[in-house]
């Protein structure tokens, strides 16, 4: 064999854990347990597949929302803007019309 197998073979080799290893990581958990918060409950709550796709959906419900309405928004403005183009249309139309008539009362003082 050669020397690259007998080092991984010595790398890996199983060892026993040191005395009372299994004791203090039991004693870890606890502390850990005993010093977890409200906070940590909410997250791993979090963790939990329904909250995950409840969340994934609410953000889904909240960018069609927003998407509906600015369309919304977008159909006004180009309401209000058919709007005045309209009263502007209008507004040239009469002033035409006063303009003639003011031409026509001019023309027509002038030839007594």
């Amino acid at each position: 064999m050669s020397r690259l197998d007998d080092a991984l073979r010595e790398a890996l080799r199983r060892e026993e854990p040191p005395e009372g290893f299994a004791g203090r990581v039991m004693a870890r958990i606890e502390a850990r347990k005993e010093r977890a918060g409200a906070w940590d409950g909410l997250m791993a709550a979090w963790r939990g597949p329904r909250l995950r796709w409840a969340g994934a959906l609410a953000g889904a419900v909240l960018l069609i929302g927003t998407a509906a309405y600015q369309e919304t928004q977008r159909a006004e403005g180009e309401q209000a803007k058919r709007q005045v183009m309209l009263a502007l249309r209008i507004t040239g139309a009469k002033l035409d019309l006063a303009r003639a008539r003011i031409q026509r009362v001019g023309y027509g003082l002038g030839d007594r």
